[in-house]
This record gives C-alpha cells, sequence and structure tokens, in this order.
C-alpha cells in the first residue's frame, strides 16, 4: 500500500525514513539520490524527488558537510572596514558564493599583520574550505608563513605574494594609470603629480609603473619630485598633505593623479585652501568612481574599475579551485579599468613651470 502525506505525523519533522516510505525505495536510495550518484534510474530519482517536495524535506547540510568532508563555509579576510571599496567586493564575492551552496564569513583585520595571521589560523581551525584575502602588506614574513601553512586554497584581491597555493585577481591598474597619465599628456601638460598609496603592494607599484611608461612613450623624464608614494593605504589626510608640498615646490605640477578613492576628498580640500580652479590652474584625475567624483563640480575624471566584478572572480576562482584535485597552482584574473573622461582635465593654462597657486 502506497504511503502519503497524510499518514506521517503531522506534529513532526519529516525524516529521511519518511522520504524513503513515501517513495517505496530504501533509505539509502534516497542518499544516493542526494549525493547525486549516477546509479539510479531516472524514474526511482524522480519518485524520490517528487517525495522530497511533497514532504518539504530537505537533507541536513551538516550531515552533507560531514560526508563530503567539507564546511561549505569560506573566509573574507579585508583590511579596512572604513573603505567602501571592501563592501563593494565582499558584496560581489557573496553573491557567487551564495548561489554555490557557500556561507561567507567576513574578518577585519584593521591593516595590523598581528591579526591577519589570527584571521588566517582561526579559519584553519573552523575548518573553512578556501579564503578570499587582502594582505595589508605583501612581504610580511608572518603572514606568507600562516598562508603557507594553510591547508586551503586562497584566492588575493588586489594583491600578489610569493605563496603558491594562492591565486590573484587584480584590476589592471599599470593600464589605467598609463591612459591616465597619457590622456594629461596629450592634454600638454608635462608636470604632472602621482599621488597614490602603498607602494609595498601590487597596485601602488603598478600605479607607478603605469605612470613612468607613459612618460618614457612621450619622450619625457619625470620629475622625482612630482611622485608622492605611501607605504599604506593613502587617506585624505595624505592627500591634503601631499597637495601642499606640490603647491610649496619651485615648479608646481599642472596635473595631479589621486589614486586612491579616499585621496580625493583630501585633494579637494587642499585646491579650495590654495585657491587653486579646477581644471583651469590644475587637472585632476583620480580612481575608484565614487559619488564624490560625480556629483563635484566640476565632475572628476576618474579611472574606474569595478570593486563588485573583483569579489566575483575571487569567489569564481576559489571555487574551481576547490573543484581541483591535487595542487592548487597560482593563477590570474585580470579586471579591465575604463578612463572615465569628465571636466577636471584641460589643456594647462600656464607655461610650464608655473611658480604657484592662482592668485586674483
Amino acid at each position: 500500500m502506497s504511503v502519503t502525506r497524510s499518514s506521517i505525523n503531522k506534529g513532526s519533522r519529516p525524516t529521511v525514513r519518511d522520504v524513503a516510505r513515501l517513495a517505496g525505495v530504501s533509505v539509502g536510495t534516497v542518499s544516493r539520490v542526494v549525493n547525486e550518484v549516477n546509479n539510479v534510474t531516472p524514474l526511482t530519482r524522480s519518485r524520490v524527488k517528487e517525495a522530497m517536495v511533497a514532504l518539504n524535506w530537505k537533507p541536513s547540510m551538516l550531515a552533507q558537510n560531514m560526508r563530503e568532508k567539507t564546511s561549505r563555509m569560506i573566509g573574507f579576510v579585508f583590511s579596512d572596514l572604513d573603505n567602501p571599496l571592501f563592501s563593494s567586493m565582499i558584496k560581489g564575492a557573496e553573491s557567487v558564493l551564495t548561489r554555490a551552496g557557500y556561507q561567507l564569513i567576513v574578518g577585519s583585520s584593521n591593516e595590523s599583520p598581528q591579526q591577519e595571521c589570527r584571521l588566517v589560523e582561526l579559519f584553519g581551525q573552523r575548518q573553512a574550505d578556501g579564503l578570499i584575502f587582502t594582505i595589508t602588506d605583501e612581504t610580511n614574513p608572518d603572514v606568507l608563513a600562516s598562508l603557507s601553512l594553510a591547508n586551503f586554497p586562497v584566492v588575493m584581491i588586489e594583491r600578489d605574494v610569493s605563496v603558491q597555493i594562492a591565486g590573484k585577481v587584480v584590476a589592471d591598474h599599470y593600464e589605467g594609470t598609463l591612459q591616465a597619465t597619457r590622456y594629461l599628456l596629450d592634454l600638454g601638460h608635462r608636470r604632472v603629480a602621482l599621488i597614490t598609496g602603498g607602494h609595498s603592494n601590487f597596485v601602488g607599484r603598478d600605479r607607478l609603473l603605469g605612470y613612468l611608461q607613459a612618460h618614457r612613450d612621450c619622450g619625457i623624464e619625470p620629475d622625482p619630485a612630482l611622485i608622492r608614494t605611501s607605504e599604506r593605504v593613502a587617506d585624505a589626510a595624505f592627500g591634503g598633505r601631499q597637495m601642499q608640498l606640490l603647491f610649496a615646490l619651485n615648479s608646481a605640477p599642472t596635473a595631479v593623479l589621486a589614486l586612491g578613492r579616499r585621496l580625493l576628498r583630501g585633494v579637494l580640500s587642499a585646491c579650495r585652501a590654495a585657491d587653486i580652479r579646477i581644471p583651469q590652474d590644475m587637472s585632476l584625475i583620480t580612481t575608484n568612481d565614487s559619488e564624490l567624483a560625480e556629483l563635484v563640480q566640476p565632475a572628476v575624471t576618474v579611472v574606474r574599475y569595478s570593486a563588485f566584478e573583483l569579489g566575483c572572480e575571487a569567489a569564481h576562482m576559489l571555487l574551481h579551485r576547490l573543484g581541483t584535485v591535487g595542487e592548487w597552482n597560482a593563477s590570474t584574473i585580470v579586471v579591465p579599468t575604463e578612463l572615465v573622461v569628465r571636466e577636471s582635465c584641460a589643456r594647462p593654462q600656464q607655461e610650464p613651470g608655473w611658480t604657484g597657486p592662482h592668485d586674483d
């Protein structure tokens, strides 16, 4: 006699045995269907799935994880809670991982290598299946050692480390900075300043290389005094201080590349305080498009890329690695950049070598 839905106790949650009785199969057959084992006929598989739907029964994720030796958990370690780029990366990664049945757990290091080591070890203890990471210092030996000992694959976002298990997903900062610098040089600027952070990481290094290459392509030797980099991620205060130092040069720049989302506010404040008009006195390009860059007058030209896409690609790479048997060889995904021209750049009004801020 067939088993109907009404024959199951309404006060209790359905079990795998209830599914088996309703489908007319063994518990082992239900297990094979749930785990997608091939040696089940299409008709039997269909009956089991119909019974699961009729009973609103879902297999225990914990039990599945124990059988598969997986936690279905991915860690994401980032460096700064205040940086909106990281929230976009997290959203991108989560959108991919959730669809794949993984839970994303995030941890902020507050730019502390010691905290990064603790988080890597903690995710290892919690048996995370993998880790997405934006390391603060790519050369820190303690953090690199923790990663080398990790028993899960790692994907770096916007970082490049000498660890075999770590792949990387990066924006094309070299090409983006090359195009932005060349755009200013083509307008006639010959004293183009670069303000950026993180010369100890991939992003800062590639931006500097793109800036230098654009000058070489045009046969111009850049003034080292115009290159302003920070060991760490540059914030608004750093941007403001560097602008003041640039204004104080005997020959001030006619254009500035302020490459870092948080730099823009400090750069604009310094220009306003010194009565520098954009773009009449100084052209300006920033990066990591923001509401400020778009809404300020004049709207600021930007090197744009998608932090959300970086997170998506990192998650895709990690899922691919989780499905790979054997060693995880390092690989790279590059997300393109785009120069979005707005109103903050113009041909230099002064002859190259102007000596100070605008004076009415």
